[in-house]
């Protein structure tokens, strides 16, 4: 069998290029799969230890959220809740297929409604404590649904 450079021996994605995918999230929001094998592999990647003060369009973080609970902490100011203190955070379950495979917490800029930070975290157990942080300016051809 003839296996392209993306293709292991079982037939799935190589553990996925992630300097390649995290150059594609200064474009685009990461699809389900991508985010999945970046959260699997989160032990040959960086994980921050604190918040970036306010990072640009394009940023993807780690955190391990039993450390760092205040990764949400950013410096941005988000759309606020009615009561004015908390961010209003939208949340969706991720599925692939018809299984629940993430969790998906989005917030949109204050100032600029097209800036979004959006956090990633798997449901599976054994990796349910990392977090993945992406931040987009949407454009046309950023815009994907979840």
């Amino acid at each position: 069998m003839d296996e392209s450079p993306e293709t292991s021996r079982s037939g799935h994605p190589n553990s996925l290029d992630i300097e390649k995918l995290l150059l594609e999230a200064q474009h685009r929001w990461l699809s389900l799969a991508e985010i999945c094998e970046i959260l699997r592999n989160y032990k040959k990647l960086r994980i921050a230890s604190e918040p970036s003060n306010k990072p640009p369009s394009g940023s993807v973080f780690l955190f391990n959220r039993k450390v760092t609970k205040i990764f949400r902490k950013d410096g941005h100011n988000w759309q606020r809740k009615e009561n004015g203190k908390l961010a209003k955070e939208g949340h969706k379950k991720c599925k692939a297929g018809s299984i629940d495979v993430l969790h998906c917490y989005y917030a949109l800029g204050e100032e600029n409604k097209n800036f979004q930070r959006r956090c990633y975290s798997m449901l599976e157990k054994d990796f349910s404590h990392i977090v993945l942080v992406h931040y987009l300016e949407l454009t046309p051809s950023s815009e994907m649904n979840l």
